[in-house]
């Protein structure tokens, strides 16, 4: 993170929460200041630090690092979230769209959507059957995610016992909800599996920098609840697409003026509701879309062969040969 960007950052948040405000206690002594506090906060996220361990560096009982961490995380999900995990707006995905189209060859991709298992250490004995696959023998907590090219998570689902599959966190997940509605812009979300592995690796480079970037997603040991544990993972995923932002690598940029327009969702249950939900889930559609998508790909690769080749066999001889 450059130093910009946490000065930004310590900013918002002592505007915005009281908690990281400087303050005097009954004698006049000052007591931490917001960076102080701040960097505490991060200091647990970034390097998985336990909150009793900043006493000697930051002389900050176990208690106030604790607290810098919850208040930290509410206010960055309540005041940053809106922005850095909106939904895009029409021109992000004509934007989107074009990115993908001109890197993977893919019409209509909007991101790449994979599941992370997140161990967690410290899972209560009663959640231990519910949260635990026999592939990873531990408790997981699993995140959905989709991720554009340039890493920046698109949506977010946590809180998922690591128990269930792919498709039963897909049917769990609300990233259809707004299709399902009507409330959505105009856009074609299309599901590929085979010919959409090398897209994939997208949202794997997303996680791998995730983890790479905040230590504390690694364990998840020392929080137990539920609610604990979505804070820190929502304020990780925020500050990655702040990170993304100040470095100048987003695709799409922020247009405050720009914003979704508000249609009257329909009624849930009822017979258009229940239309979309067939068409989303049509196994028939999915085939036809794969098979449209292979003969797209294997069409663009036959005419880069053809530019390649020339279209004259005698033009492979030079003049050489005539001599």
């Amino acid at each position: 993170m450059l130093k910009g960007l946490f000065v930004r950052i310590v900013e918002d948040v002592t505007r915005e929460c009281s908690f990281f405000q400087q303050r005097y206690d009954a004698r006049g002594t000052p007591g931490f200041t917001p960076v102080q506090k701040y960097t505490a906060a991060l200091r647990q996220l970034a390097y998985d630090i336990p909150p009793d361990a900043l006493d000697e560096s930051f002389r900050m009982s176990a208690r106030i690092a604790r607290d810098s961490l919850h208040f930290f995380c509410k206010t960055v999900i309540q005041f940053c979230g809106p922005k850095y995990l909106r939904k895009p707006t029409r021109n992000a995905i004509l934007q989107l769209q074009a990115h993908h189209a001109s890197v993977h060859g893919f019409p209509g991709m909007l991101g790449s959507l994979d599941c992370l298992n997140c161990a967690w250490e410290n899972c209560p004995t009663a959640y231990h059957v519910q949260f635990t696959r026999g592939n990873h023998g531990h408790p997981t907590i699993i995140l959905e995610a989709v991720s554009s090219q340039d890493m920046w998570i698109r949506h977010a689902f946590f809180g998922s016992p690591g128990s269930i599959n792919d498709i039963n966190i897909l049917n769990r997940s609300p990233i259809f909800n707004n299709i399902y509605d009507g409330s959505a812009p105009d856009s074609s979300f299309q599901k590929f599996k085979r010919a959409q592995e090398r897209a994939k690796k997208d949202v794997e480079r997303a996680f791998g920098a995730l983890k790479k970037r905040w230590f504390i997603l690694k364990k998840l040991a020392a929080y137990l609840g539920e609610e604990k544990l979505q804070e820190i993972m929502y304020t990780c995923l925020i500050l990655h697409n702040m990170i993304i932002e100040d470095e100048g690598r987003a695709i799409c940029a922020f247009d405050e003026e720009e914003t979704i327009p508000k249609i009257q969702p329909i009624e849930i249950g009822g017979e258009e509701y229940i239309n979309n939900r067939a068409e989303i889930c049509c196994t028939e559609t999915f085939h036809n879309l794969r098979n449209d998508l292979e003969e797209h790909i294997y069409g663009v690769q036959n005419i880069n062969l053809n530019l390649d080749q020339p279209d004259d066999p005698e033009d492979e001889f030079s003049e050489k040969d005539f001599m």
